[in-house]
């Protein structure tokens, strides 16, 4: 029974992460697990990627989505059709609900995020190319302060 609840908390762990967009700390705020227990997790079942697979997946599903709201307007506006006025009011409907819910979601705290990444991609170097990792440690106040640049104009 142990390993049940172990593996709903992992599995927890893998949708805060990956769906979520939490960073390891707050996801390690949210299980109770460490944060180096879950980097282990996220190192041997692809995270990272599954991550970037959800964004390009959900970004994807937006668009048609929209495809078809707006499609679905022109419908409604050029049959007058009751059943496809109908239609598009409960869509807008759901979409207005839906909107409030990512409003009301948690942020997604960037700072923690880009260090978090950084220390991904100075871990790889330290065992693949620890000639890369002096470069990065050479450069590494430049991409701070670029970093906190572009995060100050963004907000």
């Amino acid at each position: 029974m142990g390993k049940e609840i172990d593996w709903e908390v992992r599995e927890r762990a893998e949708e805060l992460y990956v769906v979520d967009g939490l960073t390891f700390d707050q996801v390690a705020k949210e299980t109770g697990v460490s944060v180096t227990q879950l980097k282990n997790w996220s190192g041997a079942e692809g995270w990272r990627e599954k991550r970037e697979e959800y964004r390009v997946n959900k970004q994807s599903v937006r668009s048609t989505v929209a495809k078809l709201r707006k499609q679905l307007a022109q419908d409604a506006l050029s049959t007058s059709d009751p059943q496809k006025v109908f239609a598009f009011i409960r869509l807008e409907a759901l979409a207005g609900r839906q909107e409030r819910k990512i409003d009301e979601a948690p942020k997604i705290d960037r700072p923690a995020l880009f260090l978090e990444d950084l220390e991904f991609i100075a871990s790889l170097l330290k065992d693949r190319d620890p000639e890369g990792l002096k470069v990065l440690a050479k450069n590494f106040d430049v991409l701070i302060e670029q970093f906190k640049a572009k995060h100050a104009e963004a907000t």
